[in-house]
């Protein structure tokens, strides 16, 4: 018996939904890895500018009389380098699981975390820096003749230091530190918020096609 136009018309629609599935599979495998080389780039990137930034300060403190301070803030700086060369290694070992959906998720996990980690590590780093930077410039020989006025017009001094700027500063570090996660969050919204999006709507589209299939 001769097949009907309409079950003609629906076999080879099944036989070419069977053709494009395993290409929109392969198409979002592609994306994926897309997705996060980019990151692992911009990634790369950020590291190699806090490194070259901490070194520039090294320099210019030297220039400044104000080698410790550079110095501390090269080892602080340096440290947050390290620390983002080590979350960069690690993942490298995230399971790519048995499909990119997996594999996306994995990665979105991964930054949530990432994340949380440097929330924690900047409670102290911010304040950490805002200090050394204000004690190393104002000690610093760039300054001196500043100094030498603030002292011989009041005496509203703190180890040598103006009191009500000092108690400013020292507010504005416990302020950084309250609010360091959600400051770094900001950060990571304008550095990767433009790949975090297109991660969220890819999970969204491989979900979505996954309870299709």
């Amino acid at each position: 018996m001769e097949k009907s136009i309409e079950s003609i018309w629906k076999e080879g629609f099944l036989k070419n939904e069977a053709l494009i599935a395993p290409q929109v599979n392969n198409l979002y495998t592609k994306k994926s890895q897309h997705l996060i080389d980019r990151f692992k780039r911009t990634f790369d990137l950020n590291i190699r500018w806090i490194l070259g930034v901490s070194f520039a300060l090294l320099v210019a403190s030297y220039f400044a009389g104000a080698l410790m301070a550079g110095f501390l803030l090269f080892l602080m700086m340096s440290y947050v380098a390290y620390t983002a060369y080590n979350e960069l290694k690690a993942l490298d070992k995230i399971d790519k699981g048995e499909n990119s959906l997996s594999y996306l998720q994995s990665f979105k996990n991964w930054i949530e975390s990432s994340i949380e980690r440097y929330g924690r590590m900047y409670r102290l780093v911010y304040p950490g820096l805002i200090l050394i930077f204000y004690f190393g410039l104002w000690f610093s020989d760039l300054l001196a003749s500043l100094r030498l006025k603030v002292a011989k017009s009041t005496d509203d001094l703190i180890f040598g230091m103006h009191l009500y700027t000092t108690l400013f500063i020292l507010a504005f570090a416990l302020i950084m530190s309250i609010f360091s996660k959600a400051i770094h969050r900001q950060d990571v919204q304008l550095i990767y918020g433009g790949i975090i999006s297109k991660l969220n709507d890819a999970l969204a589209d491989m979900k979505d096609l996954s309870q299709e299939q």
